[in-house]
């Protein structure tokens, strides 16, 4: 519109003998209703960008009402954490688990609900898990003024903005005190049932006869459990731990055996009637027979890969999970088995197994040390 009346201004001053002045007038009337017509329709346009702006709105503060209700509502204990680690919200369950108002923890560091004496530590752990984005829980040791110091699990969970930088920090806590304090009742409870029971005492290698009347619990090191196939190839059925059961009555496989997987085996042997009149011996070995189960079920999805290499990677993360160790690195096994057994574990041959490690070497995915342990890296 700007440059219609510029143009007009030039050609009023401009007398033409072909366009005389006074006809500009009519040309002047038509462009300004031209342009009110257009001044029109951008103020509906904006009109109705207005009415789109205000239900946007709308709906974003009924967003976040329903999510700081749910905030609020939430069975676990949560802060948010602004980009200085200073707290900025709290919820209902975390004035519970600290017994305190929400004034007293807002606009506060973090750290003032740690330990004098573990605050550099937790700080530097604090600022590692932002930095990785490790969203695995985290144990830590929390007080208030107006209780006792007490035993937490940690979940983070870090807002960035567009560049990377960390906007705020959501940190779930869960009181894993209780728990604790009922994981060692029962630990001390199954120290009273077997301290007095005879150990049966096995090496390396020994096979480990089973018993008709009674089932093995293992108190120290480590067996496997295996059958033989038709032409007298041995299947892994499964490596029992500590306070992992095993029997004849646990198995269907007409040949079943048991070896001895570390320098010293020591088992203990529980007759069947007697978990019929002890509760807390039967729930230990309910207990134990379940990690026998989720175990069998690992190793049965080995089984479905169907190139070697998935096999025997897919082997290896189940063994972490059965005997791995952290190490700074990632986790150790800490039981060392031949080739021969990963490859009758993995399905695979001796040979294939001997290559495929040296692959995963080259690759970064494992290191074996001098002690022929292997570590799987993260």
């Amino acid at each position: 519109m700007n440059q219609r009346i510029e143009s007009l201004y030039h050609r009023s001053s401009e007398p033409s003998e072909i366009q005389p002045n006074g006809d500009l007038l009519p040309i002047a009337f038509k462009e300004l209703g031209t342009a009110s017509e257009e001044l029109l329709v951008a103020l509906e346009q904006l009109a109705e960008q207005q009415e789109q702006l205000v239900e946007s709105r709308t709906q974003l503060e009924a967003e976040r009402r329903r999510y700081e209700s749910l905030f609020e509502q939430a069975p676990h204990a949560y802060l948010a954490l602004d980009s200085a680690g200073t707290i900025a919200s709290v919820n209902r369950a975390a004035t519970r688990l600290f017994d305190c108002t929400q004034g007293l923890l807002l606009h506060k560091p973090f750290t003032i609900l740690v330990p004098i004496e573990a605050r550099r530590e937790f700080r530097e752990e604090l600022k590692r898990r932002q930095e990785e984005d490790d969203d695995q829980e985290w144990q830590v040791r929390l007080y208030s003024p107006h209780r006792e110091p007490f035993e937490a699990a940690l979940t983070l969970s870090m807002e960035r903005d567009a560049w990377g930088n960390i906007v705020s920090t959501c940190v779930c806590i869960r009181d894993i005190s209780e728990h604790q304090r009922a994981q060692a009742q029962k630990k001390q409870n199954a120290e009273d049932l077997f301290c007095d029971r005879t150990r049966h005492s096995f090496s390396k290698g020994e096979n480990i006869p089973l018993q008709p009347d009674a089932l093995w619990l293992v108190c120290k090191g480590w067996v496997k459990l295996s059958t033989l196939t038709e032409k007298n190839g041995e299947v892994i059925m499964g490596i029992a731990g500590e306070g992992i059961p095993f029997c004849r009555t646990l198995t269907a496989l007409p040949i079943y055996q048991v070896t001895a997987l570390s320098q010293t085996v020591e088992l203990t042997a529980i007759p069947h009637r007697e978990l019929a009149h002890s509760p807390h011996l039967a729930e230990l070995i309910a207990e134990g027979v379940t990690q026998r189960l989720q175990q069998s079920e690992l190793l049965l999805s080995v089984c479905g890969r169907r190139r070697a290499s998935d096999r025997l990677l897919t082997l290896l993360q189940v063994l972490k999970t059965i005997v791995g160790e952290p190490v700074a690195t990632g986790n150790r096994l800490s039981l060392r088995l031949t080739h021969q057994e990963l490859a009758e574990a993995s399905c695979t041959t001796r040979v294939t197994v001997t290559r495929l490690l040296s692959e995963f070497q080259h690759q970064e995915k494992i290191t074996i040390d001098n002690t022929n342990h292997i570590t799987i890296l993260e």
